[in-house]
């Protein structure tokens, strides 16, 4: 509810997108992706918006599973999937009380 906390700022404006730190990540390896965020305001944070944006997605398949104090996962795909259409996407997975190595395992 604090208005000038970093989750009100970067979520009042949908075209926010905070930088990433660090190197870039080579994704050419990789032909699928898990993607682990917090849940802000129902969707991912802005921050996931830049990471998806960076790169190129195409045909790589990306399962979402994110963290939640009661919002669901179901808008986040809806987002994740505006934001990167080009790739192939799974069904998201709430992990609020799971254990996410034990979950990935089953992947």
């Amino acid at each position: 509810m604090n208005r000038k906390s970093r989750s009100s700022v970067e979520m009042n404006d949908p075209n926010s997108r905070p930088a990433i730190g660090g190197p870039a990540v080579d994704l050419a390896e990789y032909d699928t992706i898990l993607l682990g965020f917090p849940i802000w305001w129902y969707v991912e944070p802005r921050i996931v918006d830049t990471f998806l944006e960076s790169y190129d997605f195409t045909g790589k398949t990306m399962i979402p599973f994110a963290t939640s104090g009661g919002s669901g996962i179901e808008k986040a795909e809806h987002s994740l999937q505006t934001h990167c259409p080009k790739a192939v996407w799974k069904k998201g997975k709430l992990l609020n009380h799971t254990d996410a190595a034990k979950w990935a395992k089953t992947l």
